[in-house]
């Protein structure tokens, strides 16, 4: 596992689902709030399908890889200046952070590169955490979480 395939398989999960992929690429491209909002939506229920039925094909070892390079892109984007854009407690900060890696590696790296263009309040709790309940379910036992890259806001020292 590598950074290249974690983000393949995030791609291709929107590709099991040609009409919500059409509507991400035109967000991709106009960044159109309400257009976003419902990808929100749908990257928490049919998305979200699709890549649980992606991660559950994984051996341990890529799995854990997985969640650990999941882990690290959170952390890189805990930061002030992209929390200005997208608000949230600490909790929903960390949800908003899920919908940005969730979009997949352009929007990524767009709201990397220009927090400005994230969009308030557009969450997507669920797709952050699935793949530490996929591990449970899969393994039978709890994943243990990256001290490294900790998700939690304000653990990237560097951004805040």
């Amino acid at each position: 596992m590598n950074e290249t395939v974690f983000w393949e398989i995030i791609e291709s999960s929107w590709a099991d689902s040609p009409r919500l992929n059409k509507k991400r690429a035109k967000a991709l491209i106009s960044n159109e709030e309400e257009l976003l909002a419902e990808l929100s939506e749908e990257l928490s229920e049919t998305i979200l399908e699709n890549y649980d039925k992606r991660l559950l094909k994984l051996s341990k070892e890529d799995l854990t890889a997985f969640i650990h390079i999941l882990e690290e892109k959170l952390y890189n984007i805990d930061r002030e200046d992209i929390h200005e854009y997208t608000d949230g407690s600490d909790d929903g900060f960390l949800y908003c952070r899920c919908f940005i890696l969730g979009m997949g590696k352009e929007y990524y790296d767009m709201i990397d590169k220009e927090p400005s263009k994230a969009i308030m309040d557009l969450e997507a709790e669920l797709f952050g955490f699935s793949a530490y309940q996929q591990y449970e379910e899969k393994f039978g036992e709890e994943f243990e979480r990256n001290s490294i890259h900790c998700i939690e806001t304000c653990s990237n020292g560097n951004g805040w």
